[in-house]
Formats: C-alpha cells, structure tokens, sequence
C-alpha cells in the first residue's frame, strides 16, 4: 500500500491538483457570488426578488442533475474530455446569462450554468480518486479543500467587490472568463486518469444498477450523509450569517468581512487537521473526533446568544467552521475510498446527497429571522448531532463518541 500511495502522488501535478479544487468548488461559487447584486438583478430586469431567487434555484437543480450525469458519462468516456468540455461549456452559459433580458431565459441559462459546473465538482473528486486512495486519498481531498472549501464563504465578498467596478451581468462575464481559463488550463495540465481497460459502457439500466448498489452500500452511505450534514450546517453559516453578525450584533460590513476572512481560514487549517487525525487514527476515527467539537462549536453559539455575548457567538462561530473544514474532506475521502470501479457514479451520488442536504437545511436558520443567532446555532446543532450519530454508528465510531460526550458532559457548566 505504502509503495502504491508514493507512486500515485508523483502522477497528480500541483497545478492539476489546484484546478481540481477550483472545479470542485465552482457550483458553490457560481451560486454565492451573485447574491450581492440579487436586487440590482430584480430592478434591472422589472421583475421580483422571489422570481430572480428562482433563477439561485435554478442553478442549483443544475449542479444537482449535473453530477448525477456526470458521474456515469466520466465512467464511460474517462476523465478528460468530459471534464474540459464541461469548462467549455460552463464558459458559454455564463456568457449567455451576461446578454438575457428575461427571467425564464436566465434561469434556464443559470440551470444550464449549474449543470456544468456540477459536472466539474463530480470529475474532479473521481479523478482524484482515481489516482490515490487510503490516506494518499485523504491528504489530497484536504489539500482540495483549501481550495473548493473557500468558495462558498469568499464568493459573496468577490461578488460585492466586483458589484463596485461593474454591474451584475458583469459578474456572469467574469463568470464566463474564469470558465475559459479553467478549460485551457486543464488542456495543459490535466491528464487522463481513467484508462480504457477500466471504463464502464454507458447502458441507462446498468447505471441505475450501479447507482442502487452503491446507495445500498452502508459505509458509503453514512459518510456521504456525513458530508451532507456537515455541508448543510456550514450553508446555514454563509447563507445566515451576515445577516445575524450585523442586525443582532452590530457587526459592520468591514468587519464582517473580516470576520468571514478569518473563518475562512479556519476552514483552511481544519481541513489540514483533519487530514493529520485521519492519518493517526483513522478516518472514522478522525470523524469521530472532530464531529463532537463541531456540535460542541454549535452549542457555544447557542450559550452566547442566550446570554447576549456577541464576542462569544463570533469566537464560537470560527471554532465550528474550523471543526467543520476538519470533517467535510475526511468524510469526503471515506464516502470515496471503497469505489474504485466506480468512482464517477459514486462521486455524483455523493455530490447529489451534499446538495440535497445543503439545500434544506441551508434556509432554516434564516426563516426565524436574524434577531438572534440562536436559530443558527440550533440548526448546525441539530444537524451536526446528527453526523454525530451516524458516525457513532459506523464501525469503531461509537467508544469515542461517547468517551467525547462524556468529556464534554463533565466540563459544562450548571
């Protein structure tokens, strides 16, 4: 295994392992880059807020029905092409969202945006797994995470900062732009990792097949739910988060960028955490150690907002994002590390039940308001528990679980 893992590292490129990660990252991106310029968006084009936040929905249909796709076309076709022509066309659609003066046209545009880019996120983690597995899979899923991890919280920012300089369609070009970069720079970085002797023919009834026997298998199953929770609590954050930070606390824009900034580091460094806990003890095992603190993050929210402290809810927010960079590419690397055969299909299911998740729990927090930051809390609370059990129902999860609850029962307060 040693010797397998070194040789695998010398075939994935730094430059390639750096565009992997910006395509991994590019459906969250492409979805929270333009909430900055939703209402410029509604009056440019005479229409409501809900009907422009249909074109948000649209996109993220898109990237779900993507990966689905992607999956199994990577798995008969290989890697490469797929992957580059996704770019292409991602590329396309985003220019084509820049010249639409209709919200059908533009939610059929953004829908078709999301398609693929969710056609990216599914290649790339395939790829990847294609060329590493065990803790080689892990390092490299971390070292990605850097990368795809800060999209989601930066992209908000990058959107009002070019909001300042340009208007929203601007925001599609430079959308479109960055898709070309990303198809011609994958033409000379990327190399094909799926040979043709380990291509699986493209038949509608077998790749359901393949789809059933891999949501069926148990091991898959619970960490890729894993990744949906974890996801959906730190879609909680980013969606509700500057909301609460400035009407309940007062947290001007300056400083809830900077405050963002600094959470995004944390997701950075807990994703480099996670990766040496797996390392020592295990993926379940590094799960089982970084799900309880994250909760625990959680509950620190919910004692800081009962108790009116803003300092705490603001510090008690990094240290679950950072808990939470501590999970997302373990889980990650575990959903992944027994799908070899299939990798892509695996890849799209896991990207479909990370989506799905994200997308329900994500608005929970934020239909009770911004007043406080108690729904938030209890929401990554709630869901965070709940990787918690499932990770304490895998094998060799549930002795440190609990010896952690434990820990924590006997250090909270009266």
């Amino acid at each position: 295994m040693a010797a397998r893992e070194t040789g695998l590292e010398r075939t994935v490129p730094l430059a390639a392992l750096v565009l992997f990660g910006a395509m991994t990252g590019l459906g969250p991106f492409s979805m929270s880059v333009h909430l900055p310029g939703l209402p410029d968006m509604a009056d440019d084009l005479r229409t409501s807020q809900s009907s422009i936040q249909l074109t948000m929905t649209a996109c993220v249909v898109g990237i779900a029905v993507g990966q689905v796709i992607a999956g199994p076309v990577s798995d008969a076709a290989g890697r490469r092409r797929p992957l580059l022509a996704a770019m292409a066309f991602y590329a396309a659609a985003s220019a084509g969202c820049a010249l639409m003066w209709s919200v059908p046209a533009l939610a059929a545009l953004r829908c078709a945006q999301g398609m693929f880019a969710g056609f990216g996120m599914t290649i790339a983690r395939a790829a990847i797994r294609d060329l590493a597995e065990g803790q080689r899979l892990v390092r490299l899923f971390a070292r990605m995470a850097i990368i795809s991890g800060l999209t989601p919280i930066l992209a908000p920012n990058l959107g009002g900062a070019l909001l300042a300089v340009t208007d929203w369609r601007g925001v599609f070009v430079v959308l479109a732009l960055l898709g070309a970069v990303l198809a011609g720079a994958g033409t000379v970085s990327i190399r094909e990792s799926l040979p043709p002797a380990r291509r699986v023919p493209l038949r509608p009834v077998a790749t359901y097949r393949t789809y059933r026997t891999i949501a069926g298998d148990r091991s898959f199953l619970t960490a890729a739910l894993i990744v949906g929770l974890a996801y959906g609590a730190m879609f909680s954050y980013v969606s509700s988060s500057s909301f609460v930070l400035t009407d309940a606390y007062g947290v001007s824009k300056t400083q809830f960028g900077l405050l963002f900034a600094l959470n995004a580091l944390g997701f950075m460094g807990g994703s480099q955490v996670g990766a040496a806990l797996s390392a020592r003890f295990g993926s379940l095992g590094a799960l089982a150690r970084s799900l309880p603190v994250a909760t625990l993050g959680s509950l620190l929210i919910m004692i800081g907002a009962a108790t009116h402290l803003a300092a705490l809810v603001i510090a008690a927010l990094w240290f679950t994002v950072t808990s939470i960079g501590m999970c997302m590419p373990v889980a990650s690397a575990e959903a992944m590390r027994y799908q070899s055969a299939n990798a892509g299909t695996a890849s799209g299911l896991l990207g479909l039940i990370q989506f799905a998740l994200g997308g329900l729990v994500g608005p929970i927090a934020g239909a009770f308001g911004s007043a406080s930051a108690l729904p938030l809390g209890a929401t990554m609370c709630v869901v965070l528990c709940a990787a918690c059990v499932l990770c304490a129902r895998s094998a060799g999860g549930s002795r440190v679980i609990a010896a952690t609850a434990a820990t924590a029962a006997t250090a909270r307060p009266e």
